[in-house]
């Protein structure tokens, strides 16, 4: 016996960061493709209007950043005049330069949790004051990384900012949940939204990592947006303040050979194994 479960979001209504492209493009379209109405909000005014392109009025775009007080305000005062209500608010919007520690700036670091942390706090509190006001309750789903996971040289102002979104995440979930708005937050790991073609010190890193990773494949954007349709739905009614990975088990270890090999004699008292040879 078999079960088809279907997300629909008839009547709701979306806000969408980055939505310019990668995962952000794809959680747009899975939501229209599901019944929604959305706001998509990005910096990028060009990649914004690629977005939206072929969703017609379904689909509201507002250019804003999301690391400023104004913006925020903008892309959520966007979604109640355009269409009335605010349900769910999807903060995948986020920046991910690196550099060596030694060689980090400053000015570059502050931008990244601008974006990273600043951004999904303002969102998160301005989504969560429309949310209010509607009654209905609401869904709030942040964006981490499986680099707030592990360390990885070059990668400390992003991954520690992605840390620091989990954790701001479920101080979210505890206050916001008298009101009926749960938070939650998803972490991707490697996940195909590489620029094509690959610079080439890109293609050879993604070259040497990808046949590590348990699947021995990228995640698509198509995957973490059904995640997104899950936790935005009735089904995660009781999945608050909740981390969850989306990264083929990368977290977990690297890929298996197929071969498991136990040659240690030790706990054949355990097993009951008995060797036989020489």
């Amino acid at each position: 016996m078999t079960a088809e479960v279907r997300f629909r979001f008839d009547g709701k209504v979306a806000i969408v960061t980055g939505a310019a492209r990668g995962v952000g493009r794809e959680i747009v379209r899975a939501f229209v493709e599901a019944g929604a109405h959305v706001v998509a909000a990005d910096r990028d005014g060009e990649g914004l209007a690629e977005t939206c392109a072929p969703h017609g009025d379904v689909v509201a775009s507002v250019i804003a950043d999301v690391s400023t007080g104004e913006g925020a305000k903008a892309i959520v005062e966007r979604a109640v005049a355009a269409f009335g209500r605010l349900d769910i608010c999807v903060n995948d919007a986020a920046v991910a330069p690196h550099a060596a520690l030694l060689e980090e700036r400053v000015d570059v670091w502050d931008r990244v949790y601008a974006v990273n942390c600043r951004g999904t706090f303002l969102m998160t509190q301005a989504a969560a004051r429309a949310m209010i006001a509607g009654g209905r309750g609401g869904r709030i789903i942040n964006f981490s990384s499986g680099a707030a996971q592990r360390g990885a040289a070059g990668g400390a102002a992003y991954a520690s900012s992605r840390a620091a979104t989990e954790t701001f995440s479920r101080v979210a979930a505890i206050e916001l949940a008298p009101h009926g708005i749960l938070v939650n937050t998803i972490s991707p790991g490697l996940i195909d939204t590489q620029p094509k073609p690959l610079p080439p010190d890109m293609a050879k890193r993604l070259a040497a990592r990808i046949p590590n990773l348990p699947l021995a494949r990228p995640g698509r954007p198509d995957e973490v947006a059904q995640l997104v349709l899950f936790l935005a739905s009735d089904a995660s009614s009781y999945i608050n303040g909740a981390v969850i990975s989306i990264d083929g088990a990368s977290s977990a270890g690297s890929r298996f050979s197929g071969v498991v090999v136990d040659d240690d004699t030790r706990y054949d008292w355990v097993t009951g194994r008995s060797r036989s040879g020489p």
